[in-house]
């Protein structure tokens, strides 16, 4: 072969399967075009997925209470429980529902969680669903104190319009003193 020639033309080290030697490459063109089309797929189905999964997280708000982020009424008493700890009361407060704050004004439940601060500041934290029908939920939580206490607290939450409330709580000493919380 001429040397000019060798030049102007590279040379094909690889060629696809099947392709034969096409001297004006529309074989490599259509592999390539296939290959593209492949890739195309994968990526679409790959979206389509992953927006399937998320409307399923959003859209069941933690069906198997494994996801400290949800929306549920467990989130809702973490961070009611989270803003007493930081001692910020009116967050706090601002997560009881309606007709709760209707019947308990801001100024008695101040008092209320200033006169037992010390259940407030906890090192461990287990919230457990035990039960949720319609528009109500309720969930025992319990708490370790800073001063080793251990505390449960029976929470009512009403779901109004869509958000979850906590709507009625109680506080009492850990019934059973045997069992352990990780600080």
């Amino acid at each position: 072969m001429d040397e000019s020639q060798n030049a102007a033309s590279p040379q094909k080290f690889w060629a696809p399967p099947g392709a034969a030697a096409d001297p004006a490459g529309a074989a490599e063109e259509t592999w390539r075009r296939k290959l593209r089309r492949r890739l195309l797929v994968l990526l679409c189905a790959m979206c389509f997925t992953f927006a399937v999964t998320t409307w399923l997280l959003v859209r069941y708000e933690n069906p198997l209470g494994s996801f400290p982020f949800s929306s549920g009424p467990a989130s809702v008493v973490r961070a009611q429980l989270d803003a007493l700890n930081r001692g910020d009361l009116r967050v706090a407060y601002d997560l009881f529902s309606p007709e709760y704050r209707e019947k308990v004004p801001f100024d008695a439940f101040r008092e209320l969680v200033i006169t037992h601060r010390g259940m407030f500041r906890t090192h461990a934290l287990r919230i457990g669903r035990d039960d949720e029908s319609g528009g109500r939920a309720f969930l025992e939580t319990h708490l370790l104190s800073e001063g080793g206490r251990r505390y449960v607290v029976r929470h009512t939450l009403v779901r109004i319009n869509g958000r979850w409330w906590v709507d009625d709580l109680h506080w009492g000493d850990e019934p059973n003193e045997g069992r352990k919380l990780r600080a």
